[in-house]
């Protein structure tokens, strides 16, 4: 097992907020278009509109950029 493979089974019980999880794959709308696609799997905790999502971490570090990184 590479560590990539360890990094992710370590991260499959791990939650991140909506705020963390759109920091990390690149901004608000790319995660939640991988949202829409089923690409990252999450949950709401609350039934309300605006209630608190937790993404699954082993899907957000899968997707995740580098903060600096800049499209060409």
């Amino acid at each position: 097992m590479d560590r990539l493979q360890e990094i992710m089974m370590a991260a499959e019980g791990v939650t991140f907020s909506k705020n963390q999880s759109s920091a990390l794959v690149g901004g608000r709308r790319r995660l939640e278009r991988l949202a829409a696609e089923k690409k990252i799997a999450f949950i709401k905790t609350t039934d309300k509109k605006n209630g608190r999502w937790e993404c699954k971490g082993s899907d957000v570090l899968r997707y995740a950029i580098p903060q600096n990184y800049t499209r060409v």
